[in-house]
């Protein structure tokens, strides 16, 4: 027995493995990334790729391999799943704050972990490859390694499309090989444009190169006379082949090991292969009749296969199929693998099946349908797409098409919808006009095509299938899939049509599913009373939960217009129903409408933390954009910091359409960080896929530079931008943005405008009352109390702002907003001789003080300085003063004292703890009690201990 002839070392590689070591040592270090190894079949990839890992192993890195195989249907994440199985198979789902929220996900490639988690909410791939970069790095370095991608799924391309960039900044490194055809063409042109480094072209082998392999595998540098000539001629470079070709030479006994050394055994002829193809062929030629039934009877059953189901197949009893399997080892056709067998290389299978004749793979397929459903009911995971290849073969396509809408169904509900629509559409194909399967095949890719946010080609489809379907229970079903499909195509008319079908269909009988649609219907007709008592109906009749749902959403979004207070008690409700009935997606749809109605931030953050534990990272993103805009208008700067990266940094990882957005917010919160290069950095991003959007320009104008202004109390500037942002908010969908800076325009103009602003009032009056803000109210009524005390109506203006002002109240749109509307009706009241500015002033100094912005705070002292009032001085003590007590104007050597005094201590034990006269502790005491309306010590520190002052 001589050497196994396979090269045991890389040749003619060094250039690519150089570059495979760096990029594993720059993983190490935190800086991974997806490198595809593009050749030729054959070429060598797989040899290089274990080489890899041999040396990511070396490094300390963890390793997972898996591969993707062909079929006309494809199973979604399947070399996915086999990498993270084999890893994982025994161990139960790692824990961890990063992993939470994924355990859905993560359930779908390792199906031992089912169950333990609750259900993915958030189907999109980018999620999906979140997950498994987070599941990668979760146990520290680690490389991915992933044969065969020309083979694989939709779903696996888009997770590797994900990580492309993800993975620039993790100690995680993806090595694929591929073929240059195939649908993963666009992943490698789209990673040769980022990161042409990262493509590595694998190459046929020169001449040179196919000695040095010819050597290596011989084990000899002196090969017998001819070898190296015929090698030349026939293997083209190819790897594959030197080793194929060299197998055939072994065993058509032209080349022998014999007495440690390799002979030839006469001339090598022209009939040795030329191919991969021929190369097979000929050995299994050398198999006896029996042996290659065997071999043919393993191939129908894939790359891997059964080899308990050969005997039926190959029609031979036991003993013959392992002595079959055993010849075919012998030639280097089949190998073993653990406890079972494989073909050499998926090239070798292709080849047995080529080399068949139609009529006997149809033979053979005709016996391995039965025998694979016989062995595996249910035909779970990939089997039933092997029984739908193997019944297609088999002349059976009715059959083949019936169990690829087994398959379809069964990636829809995983989510994977891509795949799902492939293998619809190839059971429509194989269907044909068989009646009994083609309504079966229509009906899944109707569901299909809605899940996959195809409304209208869902709409067409199923236009002519209702025309065809005649059980009434179906007929309903899919009316109303596509009575919603039509709503979300924005074809309300459409969907109104369909609905009266459905009627029709529901022959009188009284069903809450087809009241919850037609309450939809209805909403988006305009018609609130109707959709109101349709989920009215709904919910009086105790359906199902999500149904009930459904109809408490209709409820929900109709009070919104017009009550805010019952929108929350219906989806509060709705939120309860589907927690109990474990309805995941409809628990977070109805949170997050709670959420965005209240507009507070513990809402959205609460949203936050369930979309985050239910793996909905869009959703995510979108609290985040939410938080961002929230904190912006406090004027909270780090907090719309940490949001609006957050957001901006998902939106870019996750394709979001939230990116502009996220980085105008971005671009806010830097104005208020007075950091005006990164806001400049931020506002380009923001503007860079749509320069002339006018959502974007009015809120760019009216919010990020308007904030700048009274930040860097550039007043001056001020009412440029505004103007120039109601230029685009009148241009903009008055649907999709509020435009707070609408409130400071009006203001603006009523303060400075020779007609009191007439126009721009009326203008904002009728926006203020059409939207429904608190915020937007009081900015209303604020200009008209100016408007009245520019004519000499001071009390009537003094009397109107007193009883509008939103004391204790969080505004949607933000207590900094408030605080500048505040700060500007204050300078007009000063001017014009009305109002308490003082009070005002002193609220909105120490709001301004407490938040960290220091010339919107002097501006207030300025002003108030004009009132005759004290102005709050910043002290020379070293307490913080909270905003309530400095609204009052306490300083922070008073608070010092007001420290002490909690303390107990006496006046002169308070003056020697702050090295003070007892007078000037008087003093000290006297303005406290005179600004806090107190009257004795006891007093005093209850405050104290009310705002959390502690003294020493």
């Amino acid at each position: 027995m001589g050497p196994s002839l396979l090269c045991p070392a890389l040749v003619g590689r060094e250039d690519e493995t150089a570059a495979l070591r760096e990029h594993l040592a720059a993983a190490e270090r935190g800086r991974g990334g997806v490198v595809l190894l593009v050749g030729e079949p054959g070429v060598g990839k797989s040899r290089l790729l274990r080489d890899a890992t041999d040396v990511a192993r070396g490094l300390g890195l963890r390793v997972l391999a898996g591969r993707a195989v062909p079929g006309g249907s494809p199973v979604p994440h399947r070399p996915l799943t086999e990498a993270f199985l084999a890893a994982y198979r025994s161990a139960p789902p790692p824990t961890g704050p990063e992993l939470d929220g994924f355990a859905g996900h993560l359930a779908r490639l390792v199906p031992p972990w089912r169950g333990a988690g609750p259900a993915a909410v958030d189907d999109s791939p980018v999620v999906m490859g979140e997950a498994v970069l987070r599941l990668l790095r979760s146990g520290g370095a680690a490389v991915l390694a992933l044969e065969d991608l020309h083979w694989a799924d939709t779903e696996t391309l888009a997770v590797l499309d994900h990580l492309v960039d993800a993975l620039a900044e993790e100690p995680v490194l993806v090595v694929g090989t591929m073929r240059p055809e195939g649908a993963v063409a666009e992943l490698r042109a789209r990673l040769a444009r980022r990161a042409p480094a990262n493509v590595l072209a694998v190459d046929p082998l020169d001449g040179a190169g196919v000695d040095r392999m010819l050597a290596a595998c011989l084990a000899t540098p002196d090969p017998p006379a001819g070898v190296r000539a015929f090698l030349a001629r026939r293997a083209e470079g190819v790897p594959l082949l030197v080793e194929e070709l060299l197998a055939g030479l072994v065993a058509a006994d032209e080349l022998r090991f014999e007495h440690d050394h390799w002979v030839g055994a006469g001339e090598l002829t022209p009939r040795v292969p030329a191919s991969l193809r021929e190369s097979v062929a000929r050995r299994a030629e050398h198999l006896d009749p029996v042996a290659r039934r065997v071999l043919a009877a393993a191939a129908v059953l894939g790359r891997r296969f059964d080899w308990e189901l050969v005997p039926g197949i190959a029609e031979v009893d036991g003993r013959a199929t392992v002595d079959g399997l055993r010849a075919a080892v012998a030639q280097h056709l089949v190998e073993v693998d653990g406890g079972g067998f494989a073909f050499r290389h998926a090239l070798t299978r292709e080849a047995v099946l080529d080399d068949l004749l139609p009529p006997e793979r149809r033979e053979l397929a005709q016996r391995a349908w039965p025998a694979v459903e016989r062995a595996y009911p249910g035909l779970p995971g990939a089997l039933c797409e092997l029984a739908a290849e193997l019944a297609e073969a088999a002349g059976a396509p009715v059959e083949a098409a019936a169990r690829l809408v087994t398959a379809a169904r069964r990636a829809l509900a995983a989510g994977a919808v891509a795949s799902a629509e492939v293998t619809a559409r190839r059971a429509q194909r194989l269907a044909g006009a068989d009646d009994r399967v083609v309504g079966d095949v229509d009906e899944v890719l109707v569901d299909v095509l809605v899940a996959a946010g195809k409304p209208r080609e869902a709409l067409e489809l199923g236009h002519d299938l209702v025309a065809r379907t005649t059980d009434p229970d179906r007929r309903l079903g899919l009316l109303l899939v596509l009575t919603r499909a039509a709503v979300g195509a924005g074809e309300v008319a459409e969907g109104a049509r369909l609905l009266d079908l459905a009627r029709a269909a529901a022959d009188g009988r009284d069903l809450p599913a087809l009241d919850a649609v037609a309450a939809h219907v209805a909403l988006e007709q305009g018609r609130h009373g109707d959709a109101a008592a349709l989920a009215h109906r709904v919910i009086d009749a105790a359906t199902e939960p999500a149904v009930e749902c459904e109809a408490l959403e209709v409820l929900g979004r109709v009070e919104r217009e017009f009550r805010a207070g019952s929108a929350v008690r219906w989806l509060a409700r709705a939120s309860e129903v589907a927690e109990r009935a474990g309805l995941a997606t409809w628990h977070l749809r109805a949170q997050q409408e709670l959420a965005l109605i209240t507009w507070d931030t513990d809402a959205l953050r609460a949203t936050r933390a369930l979309a985050a534990r239910h793996g909905a990272l869009t959703t995510v993103a979108v609290m985040d954009l939410s938080l961002a805009d929230l904190a912006l208008g406090h004027f909270d700067t780090d907090g719309a910091l940490a949001a609006s990266r957050a957001c901006a940094d998902a939106s870019r990882r996750y394709g979001l359409a939230t990116a502009a957005v996220a980085h105008l917010w971005l671009a806010g919160a830097h104005a208020l960080a007075g950091d005006d290069a990164a806001m400049e950095a931020a506002i380009a991003q923001a503007l860079a896929p749509d320069p002339t959007d006018p959502r974007i320009l009015g809120d760019l104008h009216g919010r990020v530079l308007a904030t700048r202004c009274l930040v860097a109390d550039e007043l001056g500037a001020l009412r440029g931008h505004l103007d120039t942002m109601m230029t685009h908010v009148r241009a903009a969908d008055p649907a999709r943005s509020v435009f707070p800076g609408r409130a400071l325009w009006a203001l603006l103009h009523t303060i400075e405008d020779d007609d009191l602003g007439v126009a721009a009032r009326a203008e904002f009056g009728e926006v203020a009352a059409r939207i429904g803000l608190d915020l937007f109210r009081y900015a209303h009524t604020a200009a008209e109390a100016v408007a009245l005390g520019r004519t000499g109506a001071g009390p009537e203006a003094t009397a109107l702002l007193t009883a509008a002002r939103p004391e204790g109240r969080a505004l949607e749109g933000g207590v900094g907003l408030l605080h500048c509307v505040q700060l500007l009706t204050a300078q007009a009241a000063v001017r014009d001789g009305w109002g308490d500015p003082a009070t005002w002033l002193r609220e909105s100094e120490a709001f301004f003080a407490e938040a960290g912005h220091a010339r919107p705070a002097r501006r207030c002292r300025i002003v108030l300085g004009r009132t005759g009032a004290p102005v709050p001085r910043r002290g020379r003590g070293g307490s913080v003063v909270p905003a309530p007590l400095r609204a009052l104007g306490v300083t922070s050597r008073e608070m010092d004292v007001l420290g002490l005094v909690a303390l107990g201590l006496s006046t002169p034990e308070i003056g020697a703890r702050l090295v003070l006269s007892p007078r000037t502790v008087e003093r000290h005491l006297g303005n406290l009690f005179a600004r806090t309306g107190l009257h004795d010590r006891r007093a005093l520190a209850e405050l104290a201990r009310r705002h959390g002052v502690q003294g020493g």
